[in-house]
Parts: structure tokens; C-alpha cells; sequence
């Protein structure tokens, strides 16, 4: 399951709902609200499918984001047609509303910003968890002229409480737009044209930007070959085959950058064919973030590599411990890797994402259907026939989303539809 970045919905419009946090200054009650139930499902054994709660889509949170050390479930609010936003976190065990942000206007005139272009992200640094709202603005746009683009942002301990919450800082990124959070070091990454500027949410000040093309941007963008970006044979892992050409993982293929590791696939020097043609015996590599060396290093006897979003993701733990990628596991606290690549008389596991309790979430089988879980500990698979797999592992929950209703459609019933259910461990 891939970090859970956002649930597509209808955010971009309606009322503030009866149950909407209040604006700074009102004598809404503090009582915590519970949130409704989740409906029964069908979820993997160590999760409770009895039990749980949901977001309705009647309530306009959208895009549930994890803070994974506050054990928060993080909502994007919409207020006023699109033209206020917000942001609710729930405690992910029970759905009890922890603290609710004032709503917050990326810009003064709402034709200078559109609702969907607004995001809420979620990066960490020394333990502590910050929510950061978005927007993509136009200063200046109006029936005629384009304005200047900009990107605001808003900055949000996750460690706040109450409601009528305001921004702990804002943030002005001119010239940028596409957004990507970096989690483990309290910094928002915002392309623009030519360079990725880099803001630390922790401070508000904008570092030294990555420029297009520098080893730094290429990672950011999660690309490039390790020969390429690292010359020189101390990024080589034994047993890989160092050539670069177009055959899978050659010259060490960058298919992920989590936990301060770059994950690369590799080919082997005895490289191997499938009995259907397909190259086999991959050395997979945790690499240094920093100096590219390889920390972690695991050969793999059958087909493992794979197109992230296409049968496999690359995933860390809430805690930091494990990691997988594709069909690739690491423990990173007992410096273990794990191989379930198929082979000629085994079928592969293509992963999604692991808990903090090192079971790991995928599919395999007859065209990898058939969801299944992974005892990394003991390297013990179950079948899971019959039950859907979480969107999303955190911590002691999973997260499910759902397609959002059409709001127009007279038969909805938004009120009873939930766009996200969350299951707690049993």
C-alpha cells in the first residue's frame, strides 16, 4: 500500500456541516466528538472488521493523510464552496477528533485558486509530526491577466489541540506548484520550472534550491540509475552487474528514496532466464541517502523486479523498521533481507505495504490476485482469500478508502456514505 496521499473526492464544494470545527474566537464546546461507526468488513485476521470508524462524505474531509508518530489520522477540510480550507485530526484508533485547524484561505480573492489544487501533506523531523496545507495561487489573476503563481502554505503541529487552530507559520514558494514531502526531515519540496525549492516546515526558511539535473533533484523526483548518480564503484553492491544499458535494473535502477535509504534493483552477474524468457536474479540494495554506498544488500534468485503501481509499491513502516519494495523485504533493525521474487516453481508476492509489527500486506498467485500476508519474522505466508487488503497500514489500524459519490445525484445519500473506514488492530 503506498503511502496514503490522497482520497479523490467532492472537497471542492459545500456548506460547513453542523459538525464543522469552529473559527477562531467562537464557544464551540470542547467536547470530543465520536466519529461514526465504520461499516463490517471483511479485512485481514489481525485487524477487528467489527469494529472501527469512518468518514462520511457528507463531512467534505478528504485526502486522509498519516502523521505517524502522533498515531493521527490526518483530513483535509473544505469550507464555502472551495474557498476555505482547514485541516481535522483524528486519533486513529478511535476516530475522536484530537484538534481542528481555522479555516484557512490561500488567498484573499478565490479566483486566483482552484479547490482541487489544494493538498495537505504530512512530514516529520526529531520525532514530531506536522500537518502542511497547500495551495497553488495566481497573485493578481483575474478575467484578463494570469497573475503571478505562487505556492502557499500553511504549517501545523501535529501536537496541537483544541479547535481554531492557527497556522504555527506560513510559507511563500513563488514561481512553484507540484508538492512532494520528504518525511523523515521536516521539509516540503515544491517544483518549479527549472529546480525543486525546499522549505523547512519546522522554521519557515527556504534552503538552497535542488537544481534540475544534480543528483539531489533526481532523487527528489525518485529516478536515475546509481552509475549515473554515484560514479565509481562504491555504490556497486557484490554481485551486481555494473553495466548500464536497457535491459531491467541495469547500471542499478532507483525505484524508491524511504527511511534515508535509496532502494535500488540491480542485475546480477549470473544472470538468469525464466522458463517464459523473463530475467531473473536481481541484487537488490538499500543505498545511503547521502553517499550512496550500500548499507543493506540481498541477491534475489527469481523475477523481483516490477513497476511500482503495478503489482508491487515501495513502503516503510510507521516505525521506521521494515521496508518493502516490490517483492522485497528488509528488516532494518535486525539487518535482514527477505526474497519472495517467483520462480519456476514458485509464485511471487508482490507487496503493498507493512505494519509496525513486521507483517507484510500484498498479492501473489495465478496473475498476482490473490491477497496474502507475510510474517516477516518467521517468513510465513497466509492466504487472505475473501478479504480486501487496507489501502493503508499505520501502526495498530488500516485504512480503506472509497470512491466518493456524485453529489448531484439525487438517490446519494452523502450523510451514509463513507469515503474512509478505518479497522483497529485486534
Amino acid at each position: 500500500m503506498v503511502l496514503l496521499a490522497a482520497c479523490t473526492g467532492s472537497g471542492g464544494g459545500g456548506k460547513p456541516q453542523d459538525n464543522a470545527p469552529a473559527a477562531p474566537g467562537s464557544s464551540a464546546s470542547s467536547a470530543t466528538p465520536s466519529a461514526p461507526a465504520a461499516a463490517r468488513a471483511q479485512v485481514p485476521p489481525a485487524f477487528d472488521g467489527g469494529k472501527g470508524w469512518a468518514v462520511m462524505q457528507s463531512e467534505h474531509l478528504t485526502q486522509p493523510t498519516v502523521a505517524p508518530n502522533s498515531r493521527l489520522v490526518l483530513l483535509l477540510k473544505t469550507y464555502e464552496d472551495g474557498k476555505a480550507f482547514g485541516v481535522e485530526a483524528r486519533e486513529a484508533t478511535t476516530g475522536a477528533l484530537r484538534w481542528a485547524s481555522a479555516p484557512w484561505k490561500p488567498g484573499e480573492n478565490p479566483k486566483e485558486f482552484d479547490a482541487s489544487d489544494v493538498k495537505l501533506v504530512v512530514t516529520s523531523k526529531d520525532g514530531k509530526d506536522y500537518a502542511v496545507l497547500t495551495a497553488a495561487v495566481n497573485e493578481g489573476a483575474d478575467v484578463v491577466n494570469h497573475g503571478t503563481r505562487v505556492v502557499n502554505a500553511a504549517v501545523f503541529p501535529a501536537a496541537s489541540s483544541g479547535t481554531g487552530v492557527a497556522p504555527a507559520r506560513t510559507v511563500k514558494i513563488p514561481g512553484a506548484e507540484l508538492v512532494i514531502a520528504h518525511p523523515g526531515d521536516g521539509t516540503v519540496l515544491f517544483k518549479t520550472d527549472s529546480a525543486f525549492t525546499v522549505a523547512d516546515v519546522t522554521t519557515g526558511d527556504l534552503k538552497a534550491p535542488l537544481a534540475q539535473g544534480s543528483r539531489e533533484y533526481q532523487l527528489a523526483a525518485g529516478g536515475g540509475k546509481m552509475v549515473e548518480l554515484w560514479p565509481g564503484q562504491a555504490t556497486i553492491p557484490d554481485g551486481a552487474d555494473p553495466r548500464d544499458d536497457a535491459m531491467p535494473g541495469s547500471g542499478g535502477q532507483v525505484m524508491a528514496v524511504k527511511g534515508g535509504y535509496v532502494v535500488a534493483s540491480w542485475q546480477a552477474k549470473n544472470q538468469a532466464y525464466s522458463a517464459l524468457g523473463l530475467p531473473m536474479n536481481y541484487v537488490w540494495a538499500l543505498h545511503d541517502e547521502r553517499g550512496g554506498q550500500p548499507v543493506f544488500t540481498l541477491a534475489c534468485e527469481g523475477l523481483s523486479t516490477g513497476i511500482l503501481g503495478q503489482g508491487g509499491s515501495t513502503a516503510l513502516s510507521d516505525n521506521g523498521r521494515y521496508l518493502v519494495a516490490v517483492t522485497m523485504a528488509f528488516d532494518l533493525q535486525a539487518k535482514k533481507g527477505y526474497c519472495f521474487g517467483a520462480t519456476d516453481t514458485r509464485s511471487g508476492v508482490n507487496f503493498m505495504g507493512v505494519g509496525n509489527n513486521g507483517v507484510a500486506y500484498g498479492t501473489s498467485g495465478p496473475a498476482a490476485r490473490t491477497p496474502v500476508s507475510v510474517d516477516l519474522a518467521t517468513g510465513t505466508a497466509a492466504d487472505l482469500s475473501g478479504a480486501r487488503l487496507p489501502d493503508h497500514v499505520s501502526g495498530d489500524v488500516a485504512l480503506y478508502t472509497s470512491a466518493p459519490q456524485n453529489e448531484k445525484d439525487p438517490a446519494a445519500d452523502l450523510s451514509h456514505h463513507a469515503v474512509l473506514s478505518v479497522y483497529p488492530t485486534r
